[in-house]
């Protein structure tokens, strides 16, 4: 991470400078289009933006400028965590991994209620920094300002999004756009607010109502929408049937006793609640049937892999191929350190390649430009004069 008030010029040098000049957001074919960096590179940085990157022959270095030599790596634009949840940073290495998604949610359900200090929210953010990270897409509560100044002081740039949670009192009311946890916060802090967008927690945990208010705020301010959808058998279970291991967990809790049971499949009850479209960013689809993957493409919707969780949590593995190969636009976050055991994007996109045969071009695209489409970024995804000086060390497995 290169300081914005350094005034100075800075030059950072490597055996390969991934700039992603001209790339825009890609989906099907696209995506796996050849990329090519620039061989024996410098990276020309001043008041931590892009002045240009060159061929190191053609760099004239001023006396007393420093010169950063990165050595036998490729560098590439910072990354985009397109979905994470820092809030609960503090329940790493603490919840059930392996068991199935209701008992994981169990065992941080138990967690939630305990007091903590920050320490680890501050450690999470400084990790997520070192890797590389440019901008996080973040699920928000009551510690949306702790979040946020965490994020800020790391250089990082986040989108909040502030999560409605709930079917009945006290988790949800008639005020609207922000959820009752982040609503008196925001109301004072309008400077943090334009970070922030209403975001649904997931169809089978937020009132129908309030995910389609929500949706349509995000539509009419220009924000994006995000939601939850298709990530494990049990949430299926519950919207098909209305039963199952996460009915027990939420029954006359978090939903009423007499919640009404959509009798739908995830994405075909999205559709009914006119919830997928442009701006709306789905987060895992794991259980998506063949015809699922072509109706998300279809809405213009994104959706955001976080493969590592799905593992970790033994929900499934999502139809990545079909996925990429589809037309949806597609892109890569971690969840939170409650599902996974560090928060370095690039490590989603290491796995998908070790796993699954990703192709590394892809994957480079789902990490910065769809990653900062996705989220409605201007000035990410590349490193383009004006731009950013936030970059990463492309790992090898997806070396090009």
């Amino acid at each position: 991470m290169l300081q914005e008030h350094d005034d100075r010029l800075r030059i950072i040098r490597a055996r390969t400078i991934l700039d992603m000049l001209g790339e825009r957001p890609a989906t099907g074919r696209d995506l796996f289009r050849p990329l090519k960096g620039l061989d024996n590179a410098a990276l020309l940085v001043r008041g931590g933006r892009v002045l240009d990157v060159l061929p190191w022959k053609s760099v004239r270095v001023p006396a007393g400028t420093p010169v950063t030599d990165m050595g036998d790596v490729t560098l590439m634009p910072g990354s985009i965590n397109a979905h994470c949840h820092l809030q609960l940073s503090h329940t790493a290495g603490r919840t059930l991994f392996g068991a199935g998604f209701t008992a994981w949610l169990r065992s941080l359900i138990a967690l939630l209620r305990e007091e903590h200090d920050g320490t680890a929210l501050i450690g999470a953010c400084r990790d997520m920094a070192a890797a590389g990270t440019a901008h996080v897409g973040d699920y928000a509560g009551d510690g949306l300002l702790a979040v946020d100044a965490a994020v800020r002081a790391e250089g990082m740039g986040v989108s909040h999004f502030c999560e409605w949670f709930g079917g009945q009192a006290p988790f949800i009311d008639d005020g609207r756009p922000w959820p009752p946890r982040c609503r008196a916060l925001l109301e004072r802090r309008p400077e943090v607010a334009v970070r922030c967008a209403p975001a649904g927690h997931a169809l089978y945990s937020t009132d129908a109502r309030v995910l389609q208010d929500a949706r349509q705020w995000c539509r009419l301010k220009g924000r994006p929408f995000a939601l939850h959808l298709a990530e494990s058998e049990d949430e299926t279970r519950l919207l098909l049937d209305g039963e199952g291991l996460l009915w027990a967990c939420y029954r006359g809790m978090v939903l009423p006793e007499d919640w009404a049971v959509p009798h739908l499949r995830p994405v075909a009850y999205a559709r009914r609640l006119d919830l997928l479209g442009p701006g709306t960013l789905a987060v895992h689809g794991v259980q998506l049937e063949p015809a699922e993957v072509t109706a998300l493409a279809a809405s213009g919707s994104a959706l955001c892999l976080c493969p590592r969780s799905n593992e970790y949590l033994a929900v499934g593995t999502a139809p990545v191929a079909a996925l990429l190969e589809s037309g949806l636009l597609c892109c890569l976050g971690t969840d939170g350190l409650s599902s996974n055991t560090d928060l370095d994007v690039r490590q989603e996109a290491v796995f998908l390649r070790e796993r699954l045969d990703v192709a590394p071009q892809a994957l480079i695209r789902c990490l910065t430009v769809n990653g900062a489409a996705a989220l409605g970024l201007a000035g990410y995804g590349r490193l383009e004069p004006g731009s950013r000086a936030v970059f990463s060390v492309l790992p090898e497995s997806l070396s090009i």
